[in-house]
């Protein structure tokens, strides 16, 4: 009840969000206008329902900081605010922010480049060929 509660007052943005990190299905229906919606309180009712007593707590935990998680569309590599919640309490507790930013930047860009070198052809193309010629001798 609790959970549910404080998922309705977070707002559409957020209610979005969360939605993406725990990989709900977003079934759209019609409304009564025509136009396509997502009824996130429904999907997050059946979620919640299922979760543990642990999830419960982690899901709390995720909706109190959705807020101050925000990245802006604008400028996705704006460092969180000094005001924020999460950033006075990572202070408090004397956690490195910035040590934990460069740790995932570093994590993201392996991943950047391992996707695009799987998408080059011409990577395909050498591979293809440097196996035919290990069949061939």
């Amino acid at each position: 009840m609790v959970a549910l509660d404080y998922f309705r007052r977070l707002g559409h943005d957020n209610h979005r969000r969360l939605s993406k990190l725990y990989a709900w299905e977003e079934k759209k229906s019609k409304t009564s206008w025509g136009a396509q919606t997502v009824d996130y309180e429904r999907i997050a009712v059946a979620a919640v329902e299922a979760m543990t007593g642990a999830d419960l707590h982690r899901f709390l935990v995720v909706c109190a900081l959705a807020s101050d998680l925000y990245c802006p569309g604008y400028n996705p590599r704006q460092s969180l605010e000094k005001d924020s919640n999460l950033a006075r309490t990572s202070v408090r507790y004397k956690v490195d922010s910035a040590k934990i930013a460069a740790a995932v930047q570093a994590e993201l860009s392996k991943a950047k480049n391992k996707a695009t070198k799987q998408g080059q052809p011409a990577d395909k193309l050498s591979t293809a060929k440097s196996s035919r010629r290990k069949q061939s001798k």
